[in-house]
């Protein structure tokens, strides 16, 4: 396939996602990329950026820059572009809660470059589902979350019309234990409800145009059959669905992908480079059915973020299967056969079914209904592979190390750097003591006026962000006008088939809750669902959590321990502040377990600092982490009573 000039047109985009440390860094790190051969680039924004807080707001500690680019406002993003233009750059960009914000971010600067919004290309992500059941991004409650983000497709099908603006995840419920026809039913149950919310408030064409730049984000694994017939599922549904549902003709699917990183190990990571390969084979053997955009994690992702040279060799993978494998030169060869026909005839009409529901029941429920379904699927898979049901090379089989990654060494640390910290926060008090205070005060009453009035968010935020407005300020203001932040319940009543019963730890009672940002829950689920099968009394104070609240919910619950989950890098401040403030609650004999992405080399640094009970990464057996629990508090408790 050649374009107008000669030249030989790529079969998909090749994408890295990237972003860390300072919008400087950042910067670098996408130039090398683009002069390196990517096409387009996809911005990774750290915590505080995706959950709402400035660098200098307590709840960002130990988390600015960790897992993304540390972006508060137009100034940070003027760093983050520099010296690449946004009128011929591709941009996606991963924000949900916040991404009124940085999409308006992204607008300003285009203005300030000259660069016309109807020649801007670009995604945001915009998808708040899968937050509140997978992720964990979200901010607000589910009413408000689908008001902003309906807001941002209504206001670009009029001033932005080549941004695609939503896409729509499958990924994420995949990642969390759905199968082939769940994750596609939840991504186009959230479409459809997404679309009819916003149907009466477009014109035929404006609409027509919106489901036609419906773009998804989809997973690909190592199943490979299912999963070749999964992406062709998704294709031919999506075309069919805009047919029978909004009578849209030959509407194109629309996605992108990142393979699968659930199935990546911390134990032999070097295996992952060949599991990436496979599971990038699904989203591009399909001729009729290949992704649009390919992006592929780091080898060493269940240990930490990647490097460069991690995103070299995710580069350098899609460029062989590009430019070598030859995949591209054939038209679909799975056309006819019937393996394939059948298995994906039947993984649509299932995934129909789901979707269609989904749509009928409306989005908190929805929200409710797929909630419960992952925790299932999450609790059964773990059973699978405890059980050696399923085998994961290096995890319960053949754990003879390979030998390569002892030779590569400790990855780099997520730890944050407390220097660049205090940086960063000074910074921002310099950035807002440098503004008109009338201008911004009038911006911020409009953007809460807007908001209560459920006017369209979008000119006011824009206005703020003119008006030197930060990420922070921007979702307090949301918060201040409506019910303030929302934090998804956990589901403990789930009953999961097989699940060994074994109530051996009556009478412990122990809280469990997420500190830090991330909002990864599944780790947090499979723990207390079996704690509470062990006979413990589970009480769950909440995921973003900071850890004075857990200590202090911990005391008012009368617990024997407290857990925490933390996936960030940020484990070390979060153990800090968990220590001080048990020592001056005076809850001395409340024992804390950590647990997460925590490296080995971190583990007697988390123990000497008072820490009880470390779970490192790569542990794997509920049952152990769940026997260690219960039996370093239980001897205590034998302890006090014989004192």
């Amino acid at each position: 396939m050649s374009n107008s000039n000669g030249q030989r047109k790529a079969p998909w985009m090749i994408r890295t996602y990237a972003g860390f440390g300072s919008a400087e860094d950042t910067n670098k790190r996408f130039r090398e990329n683009l002069k390196a051969g990517q096409a387009g680039l996809s911005v990774a924004f750290d915590l505080p950026t995706q959950n709402g807080y400035d660098p200098d707001d307590r709840m960002s500690r130990g988390e600015i820059g960790g897992c993304g680019v540390s972006i508060s406002h137009l100034g940070d993003m003027e760093r983050l572009f520099e010296g690449i233009d946004p009128g011929t750059t591709n941009t996606s960009m991963t924000i949900n809660s916040t991404a009124p914000f940085v999409l308006a971010l992204y607008l300003v600067l285009a203005e300030q470059k000259a660069v016309p919004w109807k020649d801007l290309r670009g995604t945001v992500q915009n998808d708040l589902m899968k937050e509140f059941v997978a992720r964990g991004t979200n901010i607000f409650s589910p009413s408000v979350s689908l008001q902003l983000s309906t807001d941002i497709i209504t206001f670009t099908a009029e001033h932005v019309p080549q941004w695609n603006p939503i896409n729509v995840c499958g990924y994420h419920y995949m990642e969390s234990g759905a199968r082939p026809h769940e994750e596609i039913g939840y991504a186009f149950g959230n479409a459809l409800i997404i679309l009819d919310t916003i149907r009466p408030k477009l014109e035929k064409q404006q609409f027509k145009r919106i489901v036609e730049r419906v773009s998804f984000f989809i997973n690909s694994g190592i199943e490979l059959i299912p999963e070749i017939c999964k992406i062709r599922a998704y294709s031919q549904l999506w075309t069919d669905i805009c047919k029978k549902e909004y009578g849209i003709d030959d509407v194109a699917f629309r996605a992108g992908c990142q393979v699968r990183s659930l199935g990546l190990t911390a134990q032999q990571p070097e295996n992952n480079i060949i599991r990436i390969v496979l599971e990038a084979l699904p989203a591009l053997l399909s001729a009729n059915a290949r992704v649009n955009a390919l992006q592929l994690p780091g080898f060493r992702e269940a240990l930490s973020l990647p490097d460069q040279m991690e995103q070299r060799l995710s580069l350098r993978t899609q460029q062989i299967l590009m430019h070598e494998t030859g995949i591209t030169n054939f038209p679909d060869i799975f056309d006819g056969n019937p393996v394939i026909t059948d298995l994906t005839h039947d993984i649509v009409e299932k995934a129909r079914s789901i979707a269609l529901k989904l749509r009928s029941s409306g989005y908190e429920s929805a929200i409710a209904t797929i909630n419960t379904e992952l925790t299932k699927a999450v609790v059964e898979r773990q059973l699978r592979i405890d059980s050696k049901q399923d085998i994961v090379v290096g995890v319960n089989g053949f754990l003879d190390p390979v030998g390569l990654s002892e030779q590569l060494g400790v990855p780099p640390s997520t730890a944050q750097n407390p220097v660049f910290e205090q940086q960063r926060s000074e910074e921002i008090g310099e950035w807002k003591s440098n503004r008109d205070p009338r201008k911004w005060a009038a911006a911020r009453y409009n953007l809460s006026v807007a908001v209560k009035s459920k006017a369209n968010t979008m000119a006011a935020t824009l206005e703020f962000v003119r008006a030197r407005g930060t990420v922070g300020e921007w979702a307090t203001t949301i918060e201040n006008a409506t019910k303030g932040r929302f934090n998804t319940p956990m589901d403990l009543s789930v009953a999961c088939s097989n699940h060994p019963v074994q109530s051996r730890f009556n009478g412990v009672r122990i809280v469990l809750g997420k500190a830090g940002l991330d909002g990864h829950n599944n780790a947090l689920k499979l723990i207390a669902l079996g704690c509470r099968d062990a006979g413990m009394e589970v009480i769950f104070a909440g995921t973003k959590v900071s850890a004075t609240s857990l200590v202090k919910s911990a005391l008012e619950e009368d617990a024997d321990a407290l857990g925490i989950s933390c996936l960030s890098g940020a484990h070390l401040t979060i153990a800090e502040d968990l220590i001080t403030a048990r020592s001056e609650m005076g809850a001395h004999e409340l024992k804390i377990v950590m647990g997460g992405v925590i490296p080995e080399g971190d583990v007697r640094v988390l123990t000497n600092m008072g820490i009880d009970i470390v779970i490192s990464t790569g542990s794997t057996s509920i049952e152990t982490i769940v026997n260690q629990i219960g039996t370093t508090v239980t001897s205590s408790l034998r302890m006090a009573v014989q004192t």
